[in-house]
């Protein structure tokens, strides 16, 4: 908690520890203004009903609670937080027990009343509890252990100043204890008795509000976790199967071994044409790019393995497989092709720079499953057929291609149903190629662009 600035996961957005860090930042805010809140109708109140004498000490309390409650607040973000916290609830505490305890006439007689009277554990009682506002466990057992101590030392500072009253209400003692006694005979208690039922009282009430913050935070915890694993989710698959897999996520955990088909997307030429732009029209670009792609990966049952530059890796089959992988795979890829095409000729209409995209497909065993530390997993695709796929990517430039794709998914993809004739006109078979970082040569068949470039 050393930082306030949160830490962002690679697509820019926060991890869901961040974001609950970002719910306990919020809560000490709303801790602070509520204490302001509050500070304020007190000192309403002083005005209205303390005596002058006592007045002008209430109102230099109420200035110091403030001040405390500052220094409390802004040590939110400090890498010593819990021990700032600590020593501000013992001021806190402090400033209770002997605001509640000075006196309008005599000390020794005034703190005997204000004891009898409980005022000072009233007040401890409702401190502990705004604690709870800041959301933080551990601030609400420092608010109540120093609210116990102040509750133990206002005991004992009772004791102190009866050794100096001969005579209270009528009552006569040679001791403050025995003062005390008499004092509580009306109520038939010891003192002592009183006392720890007061500490008894304040320990459960923090405990009790301890508990009930922790349950919330536990709440807000899993709430913010299956928020974050939702919205992770949708940068990679459709809305449909991301709703389906987040409310079951740790199906996702083990890896698994699977067919799938792997589509890789890239710009041609991207990283040189763009060293003449400036980094906004770069990443403009990219994302206008991406916004392409994208929908169309959804449209046909695809998900986003990852986002390359300015390039995509599209897996259909995962997580759930279907007989209609491969063809939806083919179809995709014809689309996005076609759909850059014709986005590069209204660009090239508008003077901008000629964008021009080649594709790799491939279809074969993959395996699949989370990567990652804890709040930072990410799904995703590894196997031979990944790296296949972005060969016959980079393969398209010799071969004068849009597409190129192995045989195999060629006929995985057919065996659901033919080929629309428009995509089979384009294909031309290449026949056998050697294939960099694979062992044997693979049959390898072209689509072309419906208009070349």
């Amino acid at each position: 908690m050393a930082d306030e600035t949160v830490q962002p996961s690679e697509d820019g957005s926060p991890g869901w520890r961040e974001r609950l860090h970002l719910e306990e930042m919020s809560g000490f805010a709303f801790a602070f203004k509520a204490r302001v809140i509050a500070l304020g109708a007190v000192v309403v109140w002083v005005v209205l009903s303390a005596s002058l004498g006592r007045l002008p000490f209430l109102l230099g309390a109420a200035a110091l609670f403030f001040v405390v409650g500052w220094i409390a607040y802004r040590s939110r973000t400090s890498p010593y937080m819990l021990a700032i916290q600590a020593v501000c609830a013992l001021a806190d505490v402090a400033i209770i027990v002997l605001a509640s305890h000075m006196p309008d006439g005599d000390w020794n007689e005034w703190a005997l009343q204000t004891w009898l009277r409980r005022s000072a554990f009233l007040y401890l009682v409702a401190y502990v509890a705004s604690s709870a506002l800041t959301f933080s466990v551990k601030v609400v057992l420092l608010s109540g252990i120093a609210a116990t101590l102040g509750l133990i030392a206002s005991f004992a500072w009772v004791l102190y100043v009866a050794t100096y009253v001969d005579s209270f209400k009528g009552f006569v003692s040679d001791g403050p204890y025995d003062l005390l006694r008499q004092l509580m005979q009306i109520q038939n208690v010891e003192p002592w008795v009183f006392m720890m039922n007061q500490v008894v009282l304040l320990a459960i009430t923090t405990c009790l509000i301890a508990g009930a913050i922790w349950r919330a935070r536990r709440h807000v915890e899993r709430a913010v976790q299956a928020e974050f694993q939702r919205a992770n989710l949708g940068r990679f698959f459709s809305p449909a199967v991301a709703n389906r897999l987040a409310e079951d996520v740790q199906s996702l955990d083990g890896g698994r071994a699977q067919t799938a088909a792997v589509l890789f997307v890239d710009i041609i030429g991207s990283t040189r044409r763009m060293e003449a732009f400036t980094p906004e029209q770069v990443i403009e670009a990219v994302r206008a790019f991406h916004q392409r792609i994208v929908p169309v990966v959804f449209r046909h049952n695809g998900s986003i393995d990852k986002f390359l530059g300015d390039g995509v890796m599209a897996v259909f089959g995962a997580p759930e497989k279907a007989p209609y992988d491969a063809r939806d795979a083919l179809l995709c890829a014809v689309e996005v092709l076609d759909t850059i095409d014709r986005w590069n000729s209204t660009r090239i209409q508008r003077g901008y720079v000629a964008t021009t995209v080649a594709l790799g497909l491939h279809y074969g065993p993959v395996i699949q499953g989370n990567v990652g530390i804890a709040d930072r997993l990410e799904f995703t695709t590894l196997g031979d057929t990944v790296n296949v796929a972005n060969r016959l990517e980079a393969m398209t430039r010799q071969h004068d291609a849009g597409i190129l794709m192995s045989k195999e998914a060629m006929d995985a993809a057919e065996r659901s149903s033919p080929l629309p004739v428009r995509i089979r006109a384009r294909c031309r078979d290449l026949g056998v190629l050697p294939i960099t970082g694979h062992e044997a040569p693979l049959h390898v068949i072209a689509i072309d662009r419906e208009t070349r470039p």
